[in-house]
């Protein structure tokens, strides 16, 4: 394996530009994968990347060398530090860095069992962290209205932690228009909502739906909803983050179904 150590060699143009444009992500279909744990979700999700850079320490590494293996057949380029360094984004960088297909989306099933609806959330770490809650959650989709931050981006992928290979993200769909398609029940988070979040019955199909950082749902979104919920706040703070407050409904579905022979008493979410 030969060492590069100049900027004009193709892999590490190639990577650069994916790198820091957005548009040549979206345009090639590409994602950057920056980091031991995001190489090995992508590899575990049964798919291969399309090309891998390492530093000469995390080709020492015993993890990134078997990441580096399971890539096969995929080109690998051993970068040096200056390099590696300049292409990466994290604090820490752990030695491995890959491109990789874009998994397409899917249509969400009309009885999808749990799915999220993101409408305009602007900040990358609140989408990949409201991913990695859906997963964790065992949601199956994660659906994003056309004003949400790029689900593919490298900040995304960082807080994501993987999460987006464990699920079908669909982007740039209206509220109105997913839940036109979709048959189960769907709850708007509403901070003026009557009913709370723990008076609805969330054991059957539902969907959540989370607003923007500042302004929360559209009146659009809220009136599409089956149903509109608020999250009881007893303290002295007037809202939760986005993806706090996504995270508490997601496991308060989680929690219910968990039960289900003590049934909440509340009404459906439809």
């Amino acid at each position: 394996m030969k060492k590069v150590s100049s900027r004009d060699n193709a892999a590490y143009k190639a990577m650069a530009r994916l790198a820091t444009n957005a548009s040549e992500r979206r345009r090639e279909g590409l994602s950057v994968l920056d980091g031991a744990h995001l190489v090995a979700a992508f590899l575990d999700s049964g798919a291969k990347p399309e090309q891998v850079l390492v530093n000469e320490a995390g080709l020492a590494d015993a993890e990134v060398a078997a990441l580096v293996a399971r890539s096969a057949p995929a080109p690998v380029t051993l970068l040096s530090d200056t390099l590696f360094d300049s292409l990466s984004t994290v604090q820490s960088p752990t030695g491995i860095l890959a491109s990789a297909r874009t998994p397409a989306a899917r249509a969400v099933a009309p009885e999808a069992d749990l799915v999220l609806y993101l409408e305009d959330i602007q900040d990358p770490g609140n989408v990949g962290t409201l991913l990695r809650s859906a997963a964790a959650a065992g949601a199956s989709d994660v659906v994003l209205s056309p004003r949400c931050a790029f689900a593919w981006s490298p900040k995304v992928l960082r807080a994501g932690m993987g999460a987006h290979f464990a699920l079908n993200i669909v982007e740039g769909v209206e509220a109105a228009d997913f839940l036109g398609a979709y048959r189960g029940g769907s709850v708007a988070l509403d901070g003026g909502a009557a009913r709370s979040l723990y008076d609805l019955d969330l054991r059957s199909p539902t969907a959540f739906l989370v607003g923007n950082e500042g302004a929360g749902l559209t009146a659009a979104a809220r009136e599409a909803a089956r149903a509109r919920a608020r999250i009881p706040m007893p303290g002295r703070i007037e809202s939760l983050n986005a993806a706090t407050a996504g995270a508490v409904c997601l496991f308060e579905a989680v929690r219910q179904r968990a039960h289900p022979a003590n049934p909440s008493k509340g009404s459906r979410s439809r």
